[in-house]
């Protein structure tokens, strides 16, 4: 079973288009957004959230958690569909959330992806509920296919306080090969894909709640370039391996078609308790000529 859906929003004036779908296994990516395009300018060939682990620190798990139509359910805001969409205003601009709602065992997630009138996506899992009781971490993986103005000429570049202009402006460094990075608070690291053509682009801003890489998901980006047989529909590792470190290979991504990783580290402490939704995810901010 599936659902599957057209976005044309807002319907007197489109800003955003692109389809979205949910599927039921063996392809387990949550929410699927596909031909996603801003003021009619290509920004997502894909996205999707193909990846959540569940890491405790006592003796349970680890976890492997797919998002799926099969765990999904009808909400009170949208009865007869699993995918609930719907428009709101919030700070005074508009806003148009595509969601589902999901339960494994004892957790309840609701997976969401929230497009702002100003360009602004800000995908987000949100969690609440005790499978075991003991702290854990969820790390949630989102895929973020970017094909800015088109597949090709686009390059991952990261921000620091300390590094020098390097022709990119004072803070910006280009990768121009496959690599995985770790969070920098102190250094304000961020990423940003930028179409060399256009000079549109999408900066890629950390969550507050997004934690740190650790010893069990062991970075917070990959930069990959894109490879059909990579897009594993949410087969993707395992409980005990997110297995994207494989994919690190050397390939260039200067100018290329590009496909980042990024991932949020979610600590639920059980002195909370289980009724407290916690939530993780990254801003994606425009830059550049979008109107």
């Amino acid at each position: 079973m599936s659902e599957s859906g057209r976005v044309s929003w807002p319907p007197e004036a489109p800003l955003w288009t692109f389809d979205w779908r949910l599927a039921d296994a063996p392809d387990e990516e949550g929410i699927v957004v596909l031909g996603a395009a801003y003021r009619g300018h290509e920004v997502f060939h894909k996205a999707s959230l193909p990846s959540l682990r569940v890491q405790y620190s006592g003796p349970c798990g680890p976890y492997k958690d797919p998002l799926n139509y099969d765990n999904s359910h009808p909400t009170s805001r949208c009865p007869g569909s699993r995918v609930c969409v719907y428009s709101y205003t919030a700070g005074g601009l508009r806003a148009l959330s595509v969601e589902s709602y999901h339960t494994i065992g004892a957790y309840r997630l609701t997976h969401r992806w929230v497009f702002w009138e100003n360009g602004v996506v800000m995908p987000r899992l949100y969690s609440a509920g005790l499978q075991c009781p003991f702290d854990h971490r969820h790390h949630v993986y989102w895929r973020l296919d970017f094909d800015i103005d088109g597949a090709a000429r686009d390059l991952l570049l990261e921000y620091n306080t300390y590094t020098p202009d390097e022709g990119w402006g004072p803070g910006w460094h280009p990768f121009r090969t496959e690599t995985s990075r770790v969070k920098n608070a102190g250094s304000r690291r961020s990423w940003a894909v930028l179409d060399l053509d256009s000079g549109r682009g999408y900066h890629l801003l950390p969550g507050a709640a997004d934690g740190t890489a650790d010893a069990f998901s062991t970075a917070d980006l990959w930069l990959l370039r894109y490879r059909a047989a990579e897009d594993r529909y949410g087969r993707q590792g395992s409980a005990a391996d997110d297995g994207l470190a494989a994919y690190v290979s050397g390939e260039s991504t200067d100018g290329q078609d590009i496909v980042v990783w990024y991932a949020g580290h979610l600590l639920h402490r059980v002195s909370e308790g289980g009724d407290d939704w916690h939530a993780t995810g990254p801003d994606l901010v425009p830059f550049g000529p979008w109107s």
